[in-house]
Formats: C-alpha cells, sequence, structure tokens
C-alpha cells in the first residue's frame, strides 16, 4: 500500500473555507479565491495520476500492468486499438466508457473489447485494488514522433502529475524519443522517470553499464531519474506461491522502479499540500479572519448550540452540580470552536474525561435529587459510548457526542437539586 503525506487537515481548512463563503456574494477577489480553494481540495482528495508513455512496441503496458498487480491492458503486437486507458480504484470491477462530449456509460467487470468497440475518447478500468486508492495509472497510446501520432500523446499528458517514459533497451532513448520528449513541460520532465524496459533480455542486460551511464549523462533536466526493469521477470517474482520471490523482485529492478514511483508521486503530492498551505496561510485563511458579515438585525450575545439546548431545558433550581458541568461543557466546546485543527478524536477523549469524572462525582452521592437514582448509571453508559465513538470516522460521531452531552444536561437539569433544596425555595 502506498501511502502519502496526510492531507486530511488541508482539505479540511479549505472545505471549511468553501462552506464559510458559499452563501457570500461573489466578486472577482472571491470568486478567484473559491475557484483556487475547489482545485486545492479537488487535487489533495483525488489520487496521483501517473503517466506511462513511450514509443510503440516500449513495454508501457506491460510495465502499467505489472504495477497495477493484474494483466488488464493488452500488450505486445495485437489488434485491439485503444485510446488512452485509465486503471483506477473501484470497489468492484468495472469499464468505463468516455467521450470528451458526451456522457459516459458503464460495464460490469473488465470489459475493453466492447468499450474499445464504441470507439471512445478514453476508457477507464477500476479495480479493487489497495494501492489504486492513491494512484491511477494512465496508460497513454504508443507515440511515433515520426508520424502525427505524437501529437494525441502530448496533449494527453496534461492531465498527469507525473510520468513514466519507456524506452527500449534494445535502442534505448532514440533520437525520435528525445524529440518529442523535448516539447513536455518542464515541470513535468522534473517529476518523471525513464524506464529502460527489456532490461532482462542478454543483449541488454549484458551492456546494461554501458546504457546507464549513458542515458545518465544524456538526460540532464529531462527526468529526475534513469531505471532499468526487466518487466516480466519482475511479474514472475510477484506470482510466486506461496509467497513472492522478492530477492528475484530486487535484482530484476522491480524494487528499484516501485521505489522511484513511489518517491516522484510522494514529491507531487508534498507539492500540492504545499501550494495549498501556501493558499491557505496568505489569502485564504486572512479573507475569513477579516470578513465580517453584514447585521442584518441586532445581533444576539454569542451562544453555542449546546448551551441553547441545556438552558432550555434548566429549570430555576439551585443546582450547583449542573453549573460545574455546564462550565465544562463550555470550555470543551470553545477549544472546539476557537481551533480549525482539533482531531475529532481529541474532542471526543475530552469528553470521554468529562463525563467519566461527574460519574465518579455523581456515585459519590448527596448532589442530586434521591428519586433520581439512575442518572450515574446513565454517566457510565455514556463514558463507555464516547469511547466507542473514538474508532469511527466521519461528522457522525461528533454529532452523537453532542447529542449525548445534552441528554446528559436535561438529565442533570431535572434532578441536580436535593429535595431539600427545592422544598427550602418552594415552602414545603
Amino acid at each position: 500500500m502506498i501511502e502519502f503525506p496526510r492531507t486530511e487537515q488541508e482539505v479540511r481548512k479549505l472545505e471549511h473555507f468553501l462552506t464559510v463563503t458559499e452563501k457570500l456574494p461573489l466578486d472577482p477577489v472571491l470568486n478567484d479565491l473559491r475557484e483556487r480553494a475547489l482545485a486545492h481540495a479537488e487535487r489533495l482528495s483525488n489520487a496521483v495520476n501517473i503517466g506511462f508513455a513511450g514509443e510503440f512496441g516500449a513495454g508501457k503496458s506491460s510495465l502499467a500492468n505489472m504495477l497495477a498487480g493484474a494483466d488488464i491492458l493488452p500488450t505486445g503486437p495485437q489488434h485491439l486499438k485503444l485510446p488512452l486507458v485509465i486503471v483506477a480504484y473501484a470497489e468492484a470491477p468495472e469499464t468505463t466508457v468516455g467521450w470528451w462530449g458526451k456522457e459516459p456509460k458503464v460495464y460490469s467487470g473488465i470489459a475493453l473489447e466492447k468499450a474499445a468497440a464504441d470507439n471512445p475518447d478514453f476508457i477507464s478500468v477500476g479495480l479493487n485494488t489497495p494501492a489504486l486508492q492513491e494512484i491511477s495509472l494512465f496508460d497513454l497510446p504508443g507515440a511515433g514522433a515520426l508520424d502525427e501520432s505524437y501529437k494525441p500523446t502530448l496533449d494527453l499528458l496534461k492531465f498527469v502529475d507525473c510520468a513514466i517514459w519507456c524506452t527500449n533497451g534494445t535502442s534505448a532513448w532514440r533520437e525520435t524519443e528525445r524529440h518529442l520528449w523535448s516539447q513536455v513541460p518542464q515541470e513535468l520532465r522534473a517529476n518523471s522517470l525513464l524506464a529502460v524496459t527489456h532490461a532482462d533480455l542478454p543483449p541488454v542486460k549484458d551492456s546494461m553499464d554501458r546504457i546507464l551511464a549513458r542515458l545518465n549523462k544524456e538526460k540532464g533536466d529531462m527526468f529526475r531519474s534513469v531505471v532499468p526493469i526487466g518487466t516480466p521477470v519482475a511479474v514472475r517474482a510477484m506470482s510466486q506461491e506461496p509467497e513472492p520471490d522478492f530477492a528475484l523482485w530486487e535484482t530484476c529492478g522491480g524494487q528499484n522502479l516501485a521505489e522511484h514511483i513511489l518517491e516522484i508521486a510522494s514529491n507531487r503530492r508534498l507539492s500540492d499540500i504545499e501550494a495549498a498551505r501556501s493558499d491557505l496561510e496568505q489569502d485564504l485563511m486572512p479573507y475569513l479572519d477579516s470578513f465580517e458579515p453584514p447585521e442584518a438585525e441586532p445581533s444576539l450575545p454569542e451562544i453555542s448550540p449546546i448551551q441553547m439546548t441545556l438552558e432550555a431545558a434548566m429549570p430555576a433550581l439551585e443546582n450547583p452540580i449542573l453549573e460545574d458541568w455546564l462550565a465544562a461543557i463550555a470550555s470543551i466546546y470553545e477549544d472546539l470552536r476557537e481551533s480549525s485543527d482539533i482531531e475529532p478524536s481529541a474532542f471526543l477523549h475530552s469528553c470521554q474525561e468529562i463525563v467519566e469524572d461527574f460519574a465518579e462525582r455523581l456515585e459519590q452521592g448527596g448532589e442530586i435529587n434521591s428519586e433520581a437514582d439512575w442518572i450515574p448509571g446513565e454517566f457510565e453508559k455514556a463514558t463507555d459510548l464516547l469511547l466507542l465513538l473514538q474508532f469511527e470516522s466521519g461528522d457522525a460521531p461528533l454529532r452523537d457526542a453532542i447529542s449525548i452531552l445534552a441528554q446528559l444536561s436535561d438529565n442533570l437539569a431535572w434532578a441536580g437539586s436535593r429535595a431539600d433544596s427545592v422544598q427550602s425555595k418552594t415552602g414545603t
């Protein structure tokens, strides 16, 4: 499983900005900020796109199959003419046929021949492979720099974040390849690899040191690294039973290539994170900090939703434990309101600690009405529930936690006064 640097914090901040500004009147400044925030959020939420390109017969589809862990893309001489094929994550295998100007259609399972018959602009194959949750593989059509076929390849490269140019080791890095690749934007070239394929063939294997010396000298700023790979051997190594042949995987270049792909993908994701952070710190968050919504009517003192729920249920009784409870809840709510960086698990843990403290206090007795002896048990149950919520994800656990706190507050509001205090106030 490929793991990239954590992006959840930046995505949450970007989504917060988009939510807060969603209903504000648009002006050129805000429109630009929202477009930038949306672009950052989409990029950080999507997989990193790795493109495989090269001249006809360079072995790019075989390499993409190897990294996908499945023999999906046709390789070698074949009659099935395919456009751009994207291999991405999906819960169940499916094939999507796409066109630039109309709605796509979906076939269940892997159906490349059926998809190709529809004459699409691109095909997307979905696989339930963990690594594809972080990267998507773009198998570009084979290119020939001496005819017009290289133009679509150059156009399609705009959809990838990183690229691997496959060059056949038997005639590595020809002038036609150099001519084509020189037209690729420098930003992409700096985050791309030159993969020397067919490295398992004896003529290539025997002269690999000389080939690598030449290519490393000639690559200049056109590639990040030059990596040899014997794809058929790598596939055989990983398919061994009962476990892969890791020694063979390393000697054929599979391990080295995988590490380089992880590096270029991680570098791209880091670049995306840094760009998002820069916009957040310099423009987006300062805009929110300086924004003051127009006052349509006199504003009321700020009060938290929790406090509104609690105070509505509070009778006018001498209720010291409820007062302490409200103060404790208000403190963690203020932490949540003032810090956009607080982790949901940290908030839930704080709630659990407070409920646990009050459960122990209630067990000591004397602070609630004697008829409400069931309330300490409710606090103990709430402690267990809040602990379990910490192992869940999303916003639902936070909403559940707030509901739990509000219910406990209702209980204390009803029974938080001792019977003698009530009698003294009512004269009974």
